[in-house]
């Protein structure tokens, strides 16, 4: 005897419910529902069909030897063919490639040809403001003492499939300076030409040295060197670097594989997405809004430091010392605070820090390594061992506990552990400041500093610099 099914009835229910939903509600986008959430039919459907399987095998009846049955899967699959049709009937502009992805495509088509620009060269004040507009390449931009001109030139590479095309978008390209009272634009004119015969620049700049720099991309790096003024660079997809700049920086990417700043006597502002960060010797503030993945390497930080990311947050009143992110790491040697750490999953090192330290982790592991004057020390993680190395002799309050695991008294008098209560506790000092470390779920070891530790680990060095424009092409 063929055993009936309750998904069919309650299928016919869900499309007459929606229907006369529609019918007393017209202002309802139904469509729009159906388009989103279809899949969930499926799932609901398998669900039950499960739960009547379990319910059979429960109250020892028989078990059909198939799941569904062929025509089940066939409404599965006209299901699925209704439902996908309606997803993209409503978003069928997500299903092609945008003219971002066009050019993309484009860039990697066809034969280049490369072309010698022009040089162009205009007088300027000694604090002019060079701006380069919509500019799609590579820019190097060296600031020069005693100039009184900014001067342009390089060479531009057009992809296309025929020559005349390529030909065509060179003339309508040219390398201008255009002066505006005390600003002098850098234009490439690249957004002349179509998609079809992309054009790229090689750019190497020269300015006076007192100028500030502006500089607006869709693709490719900036190299600024020996500018007094501000810089202010905005791009698509870009990398960035800086040397010896004498007034505030300021960044926002939405894609980069480097940022590197060293020698910068203003503030730095970093924000969007990106890689590797390198920031070196920077006597203004430093803040960080955005998501960078690769290798993060901060050193020699005269003022504060907000390091704001979607999986840690840092804070600091200076860096003598230096920090170094990396994948699902974080370690720091000899920081100035009140310390203020955040993160979800990361190995933490802290080494020689001064002032308070307030750290707060899901999952990790945390190896603290003060100096001989402690500071006042909080740090509460959900998972993960704590490790704390205490120089001799120093003077502090401790309590250091764990939940579930094991504690390590490593440290000796005045020092006790204490397992009397839920979990285990080492507590004790000889006054001072007060040491409070909680772990969830980890081991907590308290043992003595030795002088010859190491206390940072070898830093991979950052990619070098790209190469300079090549020379002009005779033509």
């Amino acid at each position: 005897m063929r055993r009936g099914s309750v998904i069919g009835p309650l299928i016919l229910i869900g499309i007459g419910g929606l229907f006369l939903l529609r019918n007393l509600w017209p202002e309802i986008p139904l469509v729009d529902i159906i388009a989103k959430y279809w899949p969930f039919v499926l799932i609901a459907w398998g669900g039950l069909r499960l739960i009547e399987i379990l319910m059979w095998a429960i109250m020892s009846k028989p078990i059909p030897r198939n799941g569904i049955s062929g025509g089940e899967w066939m409404l599965v699959f006209l299901i699925c063919i209704v439902g996908g049709s309606m997803y993209t009937a409503r978003h069928y502009t997500a299903w092609f490639p945008t003219g971002r992805a066009w050019h993309g495509v484009m860039m990697d088509l066809g034969d280049s040809y490369d072309y010698t620009l022009t040089s162009v060269e205009k007088p300027c004040a000694k604090n002019c403001k060079v701006l380069i507009e919509n500019f799609r390449g590579n820019a190097k931009i060296t600031g020069t003492k005693d100039a009184a001109t900014v001067s342009a030139g390089g060479h531009e590479t057009v992809r296309s499939f025929q020559q005349s095309e390529a030909d065509k978008a060179n003339k309508e390209t040219p390398l201008e300076l255009i002066q505006q009272g005390d600003e002098i634009i850098v234009r490439t004119n690249q957004d002349r030409v179509s998609d079809r015969t992309p054009a790229t620049a090689e750019l190497e700049i020269t300015v006076p040295i007192g100028s500030s720099i502006e500089g607006h991309g869709r693709t490719g790096d900036f190299d600024i060197q020996t500018v007094n003024g501000a810089v202010d660079i905005s791009s698509d997809n870009a990398g960035v670097r800086l040397e010896s700049i004498g007034g505030d920086v300021r960044i926002d990417l939405r894609k980069s594989d480097i940022i590197r700043a060293i020698g910068v006597k203003g503030s730095v502002d970093l924000k969007g997405r990106g890689q590797d960060v390198e920031l070196q010797n920077i006597d203004g503030q430093v803040t960080v809004a955005g998501t960078y993945t690769g290798q993060i390497q901060l050193s020699n930080l005269v003022k504060p430091l907000r390091w704001e990311d979607t999986q840690i947050s840092v804070s600091c009143e200076k860096l003598p010392g230096q920090i170094h992110m990396g994948l699902g790491e974080f370690t720091a040697d000899n920081l100035i605070g009140p310390i203020r750490l955040n993160a979800r999953s990361r190995d933490i090192q802290l080494s020689n820090f001064a002032q308070a330290l307030e750290l707060t982790l899901d999952r990790g592991n945390v190896d603290l390594r003060p100096g001989k004057t402690l500071p006042k020390i909080e740090v509460h993680t959900r998972s993960g061992d704590l490790e704390l190395a205490l120089a001799e002799g120093s003077k502090f309050d401790l309590k250091a506990s764990t939940d579930h695991g094991e504690v390590h008294n490593d440290f000796g008098a005045p020092l006790r552990v204490d397992e009397s209560t839920h979990g285990a506790t080492i507590v004790g000092g000889s006054g001072g400041p007060q040491l409070r470390l909680e772990t969830g779920r980890g081991a907590v070891t308290v043992r003595k500093a030795s002088a010859d530790e190491v206390t940072f680990p070898n830093i991979p060095s950052q990619p070098d610099a790209p190469k300079p424009p090549r020379a002009p092409i005779k033509e």
